[in-house]
């Protein structure tokens, strides 16, 4: 009985089989060893010579293609009865090149029955991909152009028809092209690399690296589809690369003699050796007539052979390709055997013992090995055409061994292939034909020597570790990775505020806000980190620190409270006291570097709502400050907290001095790198006394209970050390003066807000109403104290006088920050004296050199620049003049010096004519204080203005300036100077 193809009986029915896929095996087993290695062509026939044997053989061969199919080998097997067609006219020379061309990729013949069985070279779900032939292809392309142009074409209209097709089989359409250069990692890939490296390279924002990215690939895709222009990159394309560099074209008459010029930029470079090589292979196809089917005949045989060898060399390139075991797929080590090509009745007529001579011929002319393995079923009439070939009986003796040996035979084989396709021999040989007669016994008596069903040899599975190299274990890489990254950039985010997959600036860190308002910005604001709180200023600072250039500079450090209410910073135009202070700085650096040869160059730092993360300010500071050794101090710290020692002491080891416009601690006299503007809280109730004291008078009529002042400030677990201060220097002043003062308990704060409701109580006492209240709290609470005072009954009718320091400066009465309820009258201080008429200061001089853009953006006029409201709290004339000193004393002869010799200079500083007078900080003791008649605890006297405000009814406020004096000026102030009933200069103002 004999096994007709196709047949669905599992049964081994030729006991030639088993012993067929024993050979198979040992081969399979080796080239999972030793790929690449030189694989034979089988040519299988019956050691007899009847046409059953010949049969047989085919049928013994269609079993063995069943268990390549089983086994999921990946294999290519030819119709044989598509390549009998008495009517194609076609030689044998012919026919196998159309064997050749659907083995390529070719499709299949319109009209006629395809070449090759479908799914040709797929193998199992085991197996590594799907088998690409981009070489064959590619001569494909121009054979079809070559066809369309017709005999005689010039090589320069074979290069037009290439560049319009693309170069690609089919890619005459411009949809198609476009769709190749999409898919192409020729174009796609370096593209992809240009966008990697913009985005490493570049500060820019996501949408302006994604507008770049599109604009590239949009420039690639209309260059590649460009009809009668080589594609973009082309000259990167692997089968292109090949076209240009194998030197199986250097054979022939028509042989490309410019092999060495092959480098290539964009596009095919020098277009010579593309002539010549495109126009010698189409030379070929012409002279051989394989694309007129009246000439398949008659053409050149010489020509058909070199065009034959060239599409086997050119398949061989694309299996070997395909087998690389070091590319970057590793689909070498992925594919454990070799593609199989099955030819089932190779004849001398239909072409496939012609295809077997061009393997042979071009595995010998070449010396590359190749995986392709082929094995033919040739019928005993024609093996006569393969006798100059080795032949080898398929014995189990030479099967058997150590695993790691091949077998006897393939090693005979070998030696002798060796030998035998040597140049020096004369005649033709086909080494690399390996003839296998089968004994026609065991092929016409199936049964024979089996005694049951056998099962398969054949090692084909997958190395269990490719799958850690592929597209499910990249996948579970990918997820695995981008979780990581989601973790990496979510701790990023809320650690740092700006942080992207190359890591974050650790310059600025998240820190939650005391109001639990969710987390905001502190530290030094370096890359693109901007704070909340004055954008548009920051921004200008950015500017002028980008103009410097190469001049010489210096480097200050802002150092304020940049976030406002909302950590958001939707409120950033709100003008608090961080935006104040920031401009006088900006003013002052504006000016000198226009003006100075040395510049300034301004760092901002941020210390939180309140500075209630200073400490944290101060370390990232710090650490600027040991890259940076142009950091030579700092100016702000204009908050007086339980942890400005530390903050101080953190900037004393970095050898950084600090000058404050408005840190009134009296306790900071002491310290080294300190150095104040602002009068201290000690001096300031000095100043309030002589208020005091008038309010204590018997002529005071009006207010609350004679002789009774109470003292409210806030809780110490808000670390705030100016409000202690000040409570405890206002309520000794209070006592010496003679009241009956009472200490009412601290008020807290809940979510940023003051709870007062208990200490407005206490104050609104029926006949217990005080005539002074001396508020120790800050600028935010102050509205919170009003409007208890006005809703307690017991305060009606009642005046009440509220004695505060500084800080209510910055209360703003002028607008709808700040108000003062109707029986109340405010009095506070201010630390500059902002009514004297002096347009001559280096402040006002700076101020004018501001164009009308930054008037705009800081809010001032440089025209009436003294009677500007947003000056009147003083805090942006202290930092200009804090700038101006730390930056004279890190310029003082005109070069930049170190942080050392600004900190001596600072201790030399006494400059007059600044915003706020003249600042001495050459008396550094209380010994020289002394020495120079200064009062206790000064350095020198402070600018000072005493400020009442008074509710005139309705919507109206009367801000009287009752005394003043710029610093420098010794004489002290006097009662009759600060008269708290003096006369408001000008009728009240109405709130916005």
């Amino acid at each position: 009985m004999v096994t007709r193809l196709g047949s669905a009986d599992s049964r081994r029915h030729y006991a030639t089989t088993p012993r067929l896929i024993e050979m198979l095996d040992a081969i399979f087993q080796a080239f999972r060893r030793r790929s690449p290695m030189a694989l034979p062509e089988f040519v299988l026939y019956a050691d007899g010579g009847s046409p059953e044997g010949d049969e047989a053989v085919r049928g013994s061969l269609a079993e063995l293609r069943q268990e390549l199919r089983s086994r999921g080998v990946p294999f290519a097997a030819v119709r044989q009865s598509a390549l009998v067609d008495p009517t194609d006219g076609g030689s044998p020379m012919v026919r196998a090149l159309r064997v050749v061309q659907a083995l390529g990729g070719k499709p299949a013949r319109s009209g006629g029955e395809p070449y090759v069985e479908p799914h040709a070279w797929r193998g199992g779900r085991r197996q590594y991909g799907q088998y690409s032939f981009p070489r064959s292809e590619l001569l494909l392309a121009i054979e079809n152009v070559v066809r369309e142009a017709g005999p005689d074409t010039e090589p320069d209209e074979l290069l037009h028809g290439l560049n319009r097709t693309g170069w690609r089989p089919g890619g005459i359409q411009w949809t198609a092209r476009l769709r190749d250069a999409a898919t192409d990692a020729s174009r796609t890939v370096p593209a992809l690399l240009i966008a990697v490296v913009a985005v490493l390279i570049t500060d820019k924002p996501w949408y302006v690296t994604l507008l770049f990215l599109a604009v590239v690939m949009a420039a690639l895709l209309a260059l590649s589809i460009l009809p009668g222009r080589a594609p973009v990159f082309l000259g990167l394309r692997r089968e292109v690369r090949w076209f240009l560099s194998t030197t199986y074209l250097n054979q022939g008459p028509r042989a490309d003699r410019g092999e060495g010029l092959t480098w290539r930029l964009l596009r095919l470079w020098p277009p010579g050796a593309v002539r010549q090589r495109v126009a010698a292979v189409a030379r070929d196809i012409q002279d051989g007539g394989l694309l007129d089917e009246h000439r398949t005949g008659s053409g050149d045989e010489d020509a058909q052979r070199r065009h034959l060898q060239l599409r086997v060399h050119a398949l061989r390139e694309d299996l070997r390709d395909a087998h690389r075991a070091w590319s970057l797929d590793l689909r070498g080590r992925k594919r454990p055997t070799p593609p199989v090509l099955v030819l089932p009745d190779a004849t001398a007529d239909n072409g496939l013992i012609e295809l077997l001579r061009a393997i042979s011929d071009i595995r010998s002319i070449r010396s590359e090995l190749d995986p392709l393995l082929v094995i033919a079923a040739v019928r005993h009439e024609d093996i006569g055409l393969l006798q100059r070939s080795y032949a080898a009986e398929p014995a189990a003796s030479h099967l058997h061994g150590s695993g790691a040996d091949l077998p006897a035979w393939y090693a005979s084989w070998n030696r002798a292939r060796r030998v035998t396709q040597s140049p020096s021999l004369e005649g033709s040989t086909l080494p690399w034909v390996l003839r296998v007669p089968l004994p026609e016994g065991l092929l016409l008596h199936p049964d024979l020597g089996v005694g049951s069903p056998r099962l398969s040899r054949l090692s084909t599975g997958r190395p269990r570790w490719t799958w850690l190299w592929s597209l499910p274990a990249l996948a579970l890489v990918l997820a695995a990775t981008g979780l990581g990254l989601g973790v990496r950039d979510h701790r990023l985010t809320s650690q740092y505020c700006s942080s992207d997959l190359r890591g974050a600036n650790q310059d600025t860190r998240r820190v939650e806000t005391p109001g639990g308002k969710g987390p905001e910005c502190v530290g030094v604001a370096t890359g693109g980190v901007t704070f909340p709180v004055a954008r548009q200023l920051q921004e200008l600072i950015r500017q002028e620190n980008a103009s410097i250039g190469n001049s010489d500079y210096v480097t200050l450090v802002y150092a304020g409270p940049l976030s406002g209410p909302d950590p958001e910073g939707k409120n950033d135009d709100q003008l608090v006291k961080g935006f104040e202070e920031l401009r006088g700085a900006y003013i002052a650096q504006h000016a000198n570097n226009a003006s100075q040869p040395v510049k300034l160059r301004l760092l901002v730092a941020n210390g939180g709502t309140d500075m209630a993360s200073q400490a944290t300010m101060a370390e990232r500071i710090v650490e600027v400050a040991r890259r940076d050794r142009t950091i030579v101090g700092v100016v702000g710290i204009g908050r007086d907290m339980t942890d400005t020692d530390k903050v101080l002491e953190t900037l004393r080891q970095a050898e950084l001095p600090v000058v404050s416009g408005t840190n009134s601690g009296t306790w900071l006299l002491d310290k080294p790198n300190f150095f104040n503007l602002a009068a201290t809280d000690q001096w300031q109730v000095r100043q309030l006394r002589l208020l005091a004291q008038q309010l204590r008078a018997p002529g005071t009529h009006g207010y609350g209970t004679a002789g009774r002042a109470v003292v409210l400030g806030r809780s110490p677990v808000t670390h705030d050390r100016y409000t202690r201060e000040q409570m405890d220097h206002g309520a000794r002043m209070l006592t010496d003066v003679g009241y009956r003062v009472d200490r009412l308990e601290r008020y807290g704060l809940s979510n940023g807000r003051p709870v007062l409701g208990r200490q407005v109580g206490q104050i609104c006492q029926e006949g217990e109403v005080p005539r002074v209240v001396y508020f120790a709290g800050r600028t935010e609470d102050v509205n919170a104290l009003m409007d208890g005072i006005t809703s307690e009954p017991g305060c009606n009718g009642k005046q009440i006088a509220v004695l505060a320091g500084d800080d209510l400066s910055q209360a703003g009465f002028d607008s709808e920050r700040s108000s003062v309820a109707a029986n109340v009258t405010l009095y506070h201080l201010v630390l500059t004296a902002p009514g004297t008429k002096n347009q001559g200061t280096i402040f006002v001089n700076n101020l004018r050199k501001l164009g009308p853009d930054q008037e705009k953006i800081l809010g001032l006029s440089a025209a009436t620049p003294q009677t500007d409201s947003a000056l009147s709290d003083g805090q942006t004339m202290l930092m200009h003049d804090a700038t101006e000193v730390l930056y004279r004393a890190a310029t003082g002869d005109g070069r930049p010096r170190g942080r050392a010799e600004a900190w001596s200079g600072l201790l030399r500083t006494n400059i007059d004519n600044l915003a706020t007078g003249r600042v001495d900080f050459t008396a550094v003791t209380q010994d020289n204080a002394h020495d120079q008649g200064l009062e206790p605890g000064t350095r020198d006297n402070y600018a000072i203005s005493l400020v009442r405000v008074a509710n005139t009814g309705g919507a109206h406020y009367d801000r009287t300036v009752l005394c003043s004096r710029r610093a420098g000026d010794r004489r002290p102030l006097t009662e009759k100077e600060c008269d708290v009933n003096r006369k408001a200069p000008s009728s009240p103002q109405p709130r916005p």
